[in-house]
């Protein structure tokens, strides 16, 4: 599982940024309020998503892997005045002192995870009976479209941050599309007055056609309650949706 360091976490949020708004922002603000309580953001990194959350007023703790991007979050928190909850593990692992009211995993986390069956096992574990999990994964069309060329490196991100140095971050990617499995290298670099800094990182995404989600979901003891396609209500779900979101229940 990618565990976030360096400048990939660093640059993480810059980079998020750069693509504009937060769609996924509004989605998880809704099922917080038709699903009022206590919340858990899996993946929270540096707080992209929950800090705003909690500027709203929303009870949203957080789980990250990357003591790194925990760091950051909490360094960006203390700008806001604010004390986020915090826990560092292992999403596959994590067993809270008390159970939520919905977990929500956006940003396509769920994905990274070496083993999604037991990783929604442990998300069923973490909330209370009737509890709602908020998911979303994507399907990389552009890398099956060959939009993006296999086994040769790419310009994946560019920008310049608010201090004025230059940051960007280059990739090459292999697919095995029998096992439905993308594996990244990420080369990033941030230039500046002193020099330039580099890490090199390496991901394994797991994607899911629909049918295989909504079946894990049901295995793992879940109830489907909602689904859309690319953070459009409107459009329904299908094989070629290159984003897929649901809302699911704990039933059990």
């Amino acid at each position: 599982m990618n565990d976030y360091q360096s400048l990939e976490a660093l640059l993480h949020d810059p980079f998020w940024a750069a693509e504009g708004e937060a769609v996924e922002l509004g989605f998880m603000e809704n099922v917080l309020k038709e699903h009022p309580g206590r919340s858990l953001e899996i993946g929270c990194g540096s707080g992209r998503l929950l800090l705003p959350l909690l500027q709203k007023g929303f009870e949203v703790e957080g789980l990250e892997l990357s003591e790194e991007m925990l760091r950051l979050c909490k360094e960006a928190a203390a700008t806001l005045n604010l004390v986020p909850v915090l826990h560092h593990g292992d999403m596959t692992a994590f067993v809270p002192e008390e159970r939520y009211d919905s977990v929500l995993v956006p940003a396509f986390t769920l994905q990274l995870s070496e083993d999604a069956v037991a990783t929604l096992r442990a998300f069923h574990w973490q909330l209370k009976e009737g509890g709602v999990l908020y998911l979303s994964v994507f399907r990389p069309q552009a890398e099956l479209l060959k939009e993006l060329p296999e086994n040769e490196w790419y310009d994946d991100h560019g920008i310049e941050l608010a201090d004025g140095r230059k940051a960007s971050l280059r990739t090459r990617h292999r697919l095995d599309r029998k096992q439905r499995i993308l594996f990244r290298e990420h080369h990033y670099t941030l230039e500046g007055q002193e020099g330039v800094q580099e890490h090199r990182s390496e991901q394994t995404v797991r994607w899911f056609t629909p049918r295989q989600l909504s079946g894990m979901l049901m295995k793992t003891g879940f109830e489907v309650l909602n689904a859309m396609a690319d953070f459009d209500p409107e459009l329904p779900v299908d094989d070629d949706s290159q984003i897929v979101t649901l809302l699911a229940r704990r039933a059990g």
